[in-house]
Parts: structure tokens; C-alpha cells; sequence
């Protein structure tokens, strides 16, 4: 019987049939963990419920399967932490995958009492799984490498399927904002950020998919346009270092525009 504490992954899944079982085996295939996934589906009719369920056979209570309506991402993902049992937290999208060991490494940075966070690098992957945009991955690394508040606040460069924590910094930054469609999780690391750093750790965790239905590739600008204000509230708070590192980050929302174009699928 291991003595590793639990590892809750929180799946949100909604008409993403075509890659879902690869993003549940991903997380439930790997080796030396004690884990738990929690899928949270509001009412999938691409056959998502018919393919969990068969999944479910095989994976047992290591797959909990929660088919309920929500009020939106946020609101699925809160649900899900609430549900969830484990000291080390995280989620992971259903059309994102994480990399074998991902989890085996993580436990001993974040098995501690104190609040704790991490995060890894993550690919880029097209439909099929291929790895692409291999000098978007090099900068995102790069921006990446070390971590500073007023740097994370001029750019968002934190993967969210590549990023984990502990129950204790989770309850004290308090629950995913339901308001924020499409930076909850920027605004989560921000909060994460003003209690404790993070741990920055080289290695691949996940990859993320670009594909025609990714909520990242229809609707980058309104994701701009959210990311400025989320960073704007935070700024505030810092005087004229703040101001600043709102001036470059609408000089990075600039380039992130661009970058988003080379990843259209």
C-alpha cells in the first residue's frame, strides 16, 4: 500500500469525443501514484457519456464519472475540486493530455503541509497528436525559465495543463472565479503567485491541442481583451511597477496576437 498522498486531476468534458480518451488514459496510465480522476460532464451528445462510461469498467473507482449541468468551465472545475479527496491538485482539459511519469514527479514537491505550487513545460500538439509550433514551445520555455510576479504580470506564460498544487494553497486562494470564461486560470495563478512562488521545473508535463474547436483558437481576442483586465486589477495594487508591467503587457498581448495566427490550425 503506497504512503503517497493522493493526486486529484479534475477533467471539465464537453463534446470532446475525439480526444477524450486519449487525455483520460493519459492521466489514469500513469505508473507509481495513488490518483483519482473526477470527469465533470454538463450533458455531452457526441457519445462522450457512452465512451466514459466503458472507460469506467476498466478504470473502476479510480474514474469518477459526475454528469450534471454547470454554469460554465469555472464552475466544473469547482465542483470537481470540491468533490475531489486528494492533497495535490490539478486539471487537465479533455482534449490536452499529460506526459507519462508526469505525476510520479510532482510528489515530492508538493506533499508537504505549507502551500506549494509547480510548474512544467508543456508541447504543442495538432489533432492527431503530432508534435508542432515548436518555436512557440521554445519561447513560452524561455519566458518560462524563471519565474517573477511583475514578469507573469506583462505576460501569461504559465501552462495550465502543466501546473499543480496542494489542497492547503487551494483553500487559501480560494476557488476558480466563474466570471473569467477564458483567464480563470491566469487569474488563479496570479493569486497563487501573491501567497507563495512557484516551483519551476524543466521537464515536460502535458501537451496542449490546437484544433478547429479549441475555445483558445476561436476566440483569441476576447481572451486578450480579459487576460488585460484580470492584470489590470492586480496591477493596481503595485504602483508605478505595476503600471509598467501593464505597459508590456499590452505590448506582449501584441505578439501573442501574432502567435495565435501561427497556430491556426
Amino acid at each position: 500500500m503506497t504512503t503517497s498522498p493522493l493526486v486529484s486531476i479534475i477533467m471539465p468534458c464537453y463534446q470532446q469525443v475525439a480526444f477524450l480518451e486519449e487525455a483520460v488514459r493519459s492521466v489514469l496510465d500513469q505508473e507509481d501514484v495513488d490518483l483519482e480522476l473526477l470527469v465533470m460532464d454538463p450533458g455531452s451528445t457526441d457519445g462522450s457519456r457512452e465512451l466514459l462510461r466503458s472507460l469506467k469498467k476498466i478504470y473502476g473507482e479510480r474514474l469518477q464519472l459526475h454528469f450534471a449541468p454547470d454554469d460554465g468551465q469555472a464552475d466544473a472545475i469547482n465542483c470537481g475540486m470540491a468533490r475531489a479527496r486528494g492533497h495535490i491538485l490539478g486539471w487537465l482539459n479533455s482534449d490536452d493530455r499529460l506526459r507519462p511519469g508526469t505525476l510520479r514527479q510532482i510528489l515530492p514537491f508538493l506533499k508537504g503541509p505549507e502551500p506549494r505550487w509547480l510548474y512544467g513545460r508543456c508541447g504543442i500538439i495538432d489533432e492527431k497528436g503530432c508534435q508542432i509550433s515548436r518555436y512557440i514551445v521554445w519561447y513560452k520555455n524561455f519566458r518560462g525559465r524563471r519565474f517573477s510576479f511583475h514578469k507573469f504580470l506583462t505576460e501569461d506564460f504559465i501552462p495550465q495543463m502543466a501546473t499543480f498544487w496542494n489542497r492547503p494553497l487551494w483553500e487559501a486562494a480560494g476557488e476558480l472565479d466563474k466570471k473569467r470564461h477564458l483567464t480563470m486560470d491566469y487569474d488563479l495563478f496570479l493569486r497563487f503567485a501573491e501567497i507563495v512562488e512557484p516551483v519551476v521545473y524543466k521537464g515536460y508535463f502535458a501537451d496542449f491541442r490546437v484544433h478547429k474547436g479549441a475555445k483558445s483558437s476561436l476566440r483569441v481576442k476576447e481572451h486578450l481583451k480579459e487576460a488585460y483586465l484580470t492584470v489590470r486589477e492586480y496591477a493596481a495594487d503595485y504602483g508605478w511597477r505595476g503600471k509598467l508591467s501593464l505597459v508590456f503587457h499590452r505590448i506582449y498581448a501584441m505578439r501573442t496576437r501574432l502567435i495565435y495566427r501561427l497556430m491556426k490550425p
